[in-house]
């Protein structure tokens, strides 16, 4: 599903697109640990990077959350996907604790 396929309906220019530049290719890694419920010892790690991200003319410090096994997202400009981080759960719509990006189309030069 795309937005081709809504374009009669609705007009996408009026759409708040997030842009998020990726700063740095190092991941931070910072460890966790806690207690679960039936009382076992639960352990993994966060993986982030550091980002900056733009809304409606504002920016933002952001920190990229990337999957258990993601590679690090190059330096670069992204659409932040948040339709491919949206989660439906007990009819709640929640955003996953990842982040989906889509790589910004550079600039094209007109003659």
């Amino acid at each position: 599903m795309n937005l081709k396929t809504y374009s009669h309906r609705f007009d996408p220019s009026l759409l708040a697109v997030a842009i998020v530049t990726v700063l740095s290719n190092q991941v931070v890694t910072k460890p966790w640990e806690f207690v679960d419920d039936q009382g076992k010892t639960r352990t993994g790690a966060t993986r982030t990077q550091k980002a900056k991200l733009e809304v409606q003319g504002f920016a933002y410090p952001f920190v990229i959350r990337l999957e258990e096994e993601q590679a690090a997202w190059p330096v670069g400009e992204y659409v932040l996907d948040v339709a491919a981080m949206l989660q439906v759960n007990k009819e709640k719509a929640q955003l996953s604790k990842a982040h989906y990006l889509v790589p910004l189309l550079p600039a094209t030069a007109k003659a």
